[in-house]
């Protein structure tokens, strides 16, 4: 039985967007140099942020403050997944209802971030894209070899391999939220190692 969605996808993408505008977002240190290699600001707190949900191999959050460490797998959780611990519940509900076939282990979570060109170098395979929020414009730029594409996962999510083809977010106006679901190379590797 469902505890947060219906099956709806416009009825749903309200409902993630409550669950998101409810959450405390901060940028990441890799999101912070990202947008500085590409001569952009970081997103300021009070605006948005981006963040990683799941699992990660790296101990420490600062000089002064470490991860908890997941029993399970040896590895430490992500400041956000120690945060907010229902939101495994929550995106592992909604991905059974949206791509239950789809195999990922972390999720990025984006508020007002307006993602430069990049590859996601660790990632492996598809990634699962679904936006959320009241917003226009910020559509996702593909690009493919023969051919560009621009997709707005607002609609339904959008399965496409952001290891291999640089993406984008186009402007927007308003509050735009972002999940995209992935399996991590470096992840999975060392979650073996660990066993």
């Amino acid at each position: 039985m469902s505890s947060y969605f219906t099956g709806d996808w416009f009825a749903d993408n309200y409902i993630m967007t409550t669950i998101l505008n409810n959450i405390d977002f901060y940028c990441g240190g890799d999101r912070v140099r990202m947008m500085t290699k590409n001569k952009r600001k970081a997103v300021p707190k009070s605006v948005g942020g981006s963040m990683l949900y799941g699992l990660t191999w790296r101990s420490r959050n600062s000089d002064t403050k470490t991860k908890k460490l997941d029993e399970e797998t040896g590895l430490y959780m992500t400041k956000i997944k120690e945060e907010e611990p229902e939101l495994e519940k929550i995106f592992r509900e909604f991905a059974f209802y949206y791509f239950h076939n789809f195999k990922w282990s972390q999720v990025q979570i984006n508020k007002n971030y307006d993602c430069p060109p990049h590859r996601d170098s660790q990632n492996i395979g598809e990634s699962v894209l679904c936006c959320f929020g009241d917003f226009e414009g910020g559509e996702t730029v593909i690009e493919y070899p023969t051919k560009t594409a621009t997709v707005n996962a607002i609609y339904e999510p959008i399965k496409f391999d952001g290891s291999k083809y640089i993406h984008y977010v186009k402007p927007f106006k308003g509050t735009r939220y972002s999940l995209v679901f992935f399996e991590n190379y470096d992840l999975e590797k060392r979650k073996k190692k660990n066993k």
